[in-house]
């Protein structure tokens, strides 16, 4: 989790600020009013019982990843309030047991719930605070607004070492309610983030940057050599590590890369790109990520594979959606298979097959029936997808591949066995879906698609007289009072009867709805991006010839 922590002057504009937010509701707390100017008025009062007090106001905020477990009304507030509770009782502490960046001197973790418990039941209720939650955003955040003074004696909450306090209470939510596990900023050796970071994590979600350090730092965990590690960065977090060179020789840097969701003018992703140095100045340089995180590096052994691995990462594609590898990188299963693993450390290229060379020659022949008048790299790639969906572990892919008549070397079938995981990896993504995920998946897409829809039939295409706009793998048709989005290989995708539109109110219902991908929701998030540009500009409507979104 990301938290937030601030004391200051205003009731009114903290209020304000967290109830008037789009899809802003109060779900906890002990106040008894839900508008702005009742709930200023009861903290005013408890207020006044402290005049000296110059930031009487606390505001809190706590934010769930949004790969993590979908949370409840009643569950996230249960989570803010147990934070809340966490801080001021954390703020009481004297001594050893204060120093919360100390493990071996803080007070135990068993202690502090203790403590924590007894708050929440015995003094919790002398504190003006309420609990709103935010949903406007692809993750959920809460807020929580309080005020600093005890009803009962007028004493105030302490706020000295108040982010510290903030971020231990964190780390105790994640492990008691099972939460993706953070790092503390002085764990991680690295600042806490700013104020604005904090306010781009809050409107946008964990940024690129974040994404890419603790998938660095989880996959260095096991002190893999250079090759390892790049690999490992691919294959477990879709990010891309490409190291350059001198012209004659020696190592120039690293650099960094992710898929973000943006894209170019021709459709191809807009990758987010770092140099190690640049990255994190600790630790990410191709120097620190050997000194500071233990990855080791010998140039004659490593480099040829080194550069076959970033020639291949330069092509290799992305999974359609960034926020399954976000998932993949704060996986707490992830991080206990790398701390109790010692066998994660082995790559793929050191696991031995079991495959004599006839036995690799007639899987080959096997999985290859059929596919003889594809092109050779085709075929092959269609050979590992069989065989890695047939169940055979990666190692042995690799020894069918090297039977092939195109006589891959063990790195070239390597590399054929990532593209065809990844591969399999997006298909799975798309086939585990459960009917409720489905169902769930069907209505945000109505939900988003259809205005934007009718947007672009009104604004876009009325002038031309056409009734058709063409996207990439895709169609909008207007057919009479109905709309039509048809994909080219999935068909028709959905098709709404429009019943009603009238003073900007838009009223549907759906005729039919098919097979919904995420990758779907994107493109219509995008397409609703496109479509506000498009209204803002104030050049005439572009020439008939000139129409269409680019996606």
């Amino acid at each position: 989790m990301i938290t937030k922590i601030k004391a200051n002057k205003s009731f009114c504009g903290t209020t304000k600020y967290v109830l008037e937010k789009e899809k802003a509701k109060i779900i906890g707390g002990n106040m008894y009013g839900q508008t702005t100017n009742k709930l200023v008025e009861q903290f005013t009062l408890s207020a006044h019982l402290n005049p000296q007090l110059k930031d009487p106001c606390y505001h809190l905020m706590l934010s769930i990843p949004k790969t993590d477990i979908t949370l409840n009304d009643e569950e996230l507030a249960k989570i803010s309030e147990r934070h809340f509770a966490n801080v001021v009782v954390l703020s009481r502490l004297k001594g050893e047991e204060s120093q919360v960046k100390q493990p071996l001197k803080r007070i135990s973790d068993t202690k502090l719930n203790q403590l924590v418990n007894e708050f929440i039941e015995t003094e919790l209720p002398a504190y003006d605070f309420f609990i709103a939650r935010h949903s406007d955003k692809e993750h959920d955040h809460t807020h929580i607004v309080a005020s600093r003074v005890n009803n009962l004696d007028g004493k105030s909450i302490r706020t000295w070492n108040n982010y510290a306090y903030s971020e231990h209470s964190a780390r105790l939510l994640e492990r008691e309610f099972h939460l993706t596990p953070v790092q503390s900023s002085w764990e991680s050796k690295r600042k806490a983030m700013t104020r604005n970071q904090l306010e781009r994590v809050e409107s946008m979600g964990l940024p690129g940057e974040e994404i890419m350090r603790r998938a660095i730092e989880k996959v260095a965990v096991n002190k893999p050599t250079m090759p390892q590690f790049i690999e490992r960065l691919w294959r477990e977090h879709q990010v891309k590590a490409i190291v350059s060179y001198y012209d004659r020789s020696g190592v120039r840097g690293i650099k960094f890369g992710i898929d973000i969701g943006s894209v170019n003018e021709d459709g191809s992703p807009r990758l987010l790109w770092k140099q190690g140095g640049n990255l994190n100045k600790y630790k990410c340089s191709f120097k620190k990520i050997q000194t500071e995180l233990g990855v080791s590096y010998e140039p004659k052994l490593d480099d040829a594979e080194i550069k076959r691995l970033s020639e291949m990462l330069e092509t290799a594609q992305f999974l359609p959606s960034n926020h399954q590898t976000i998932n993949y990188i704060l996986s707490t299963k992830a991080t206990d298979n790398l701390q109790t693993s010692t066998n994660q450390s082995e790559s793929m290229s050191e696991i031995k097959s079991s495959l004599t060379s006839e036995q690799a020659l007639e899987l080959y022949r096997y999985y290859s029936t059929g596919l003889e008048r594809e092109l050779v790299t085709d075929r092959d790639k269609s050979v590992a997808a069989k065989a890695l969906n047939d169940g055979k572990p990666a190692h042995d892919v690799e020894e069918i591949l090297k039977a092939s008549p195109a006589l891959w070397s063990a790195s070239e079938a390597r590399a054929l066995v990532l593209i065809a995981e990844s591969n399999l990896g997006v298909k799975q993504q798309k086939s585990q879906l459960s009917p409720p995920v489905q169902q769930q998946l069907k209505q945000e897409l109505l939900t988003l698609a259809v205005p934007v829809a009718v947007g672009i039939i009104n604004h876009i295409l009325k002038d031309s007289g056409e009734n058709s706009l063409r996207f990439k793998q895709s169609t909008l048709t207007k057919l009479g009072r109905e709309l039509v989005y048809t994909h080219d290989t999935r068909g028709e995708i959905f098709r709404v009867a429009v019943n009603k539109i009238h003073q900007g109110k838009l009223e549907y219902s759906p005729i039919y709805v098919g097979e919904v991908n995420r990758e779907d929701i994107d493109h219509w998030h995008k397409a609703k991006g496109v479509l506000s540009e498009y209204l803002q500009e104030t050049q005439p409507v572009r020439s008939a010839k000139n129409k269409g979104l680019s996606l």
